[in-house]
């Protein structure tokens, strides 16, 4: 049996599979080397020629820290330094997560399985709205 963290990526592949569907071309590779930085996600497909990469991560926590923001500029960076022309950064976090130290340019994607109540982050069953 697995743990928690691996039912979580269930959650997160069947999410990215909705948004990117492999009928339409596109790869969901888990924990892909990409340019020398290490994401848990790579979302990738070849077209007209070109590959397009979309980074993915994922954050537990019921805040994106500093640090966790920092440590993403850093992999995109070492990922276009080496080449690899990424489209901007998806953060995977519980609903209600503050997200407010995240760079702007990241996706903030809610997984609607987790939400965050009274600083603590818990399993959600109930259907959440769709945002």
């Amino acid at each position: 049996m697995g743990d928690s963290r691996d039912v979580m990526n269930s959650y997160v592949t069947r999410d990215l599979r909705k948004m990117f569907s492999p009928d339409e071309g596109w790869n969901i590779e888990r924990q892909p080397e990409c340019g020398g930085a290490s994401f848990e996600y790579v979302v990738s497909r070849k077209r007209f020629g070109k590959t397009a990469y979309y980074p993915v991560d994922v954050s537990m926590e019921a805040a994106v820290s500093a640090e966790k923001a920092c440590m993403i500029q850093q992999q995109c960076e070492a990922a276009r330094e080496a080449g690899v022309a990424i489209e901007p950064l998806m953060l995977f976090v519980p609903t209600g997560a503050d997200v407010t130290a995240a760079p702007a340019d990241i996706m903030i994607k809610y997984l609607k399985v987790l939400k965050v109540e009274d600083g603590q982050v818990i399993w959600w069953k109930k259907a959440l709205p769709a945002e």
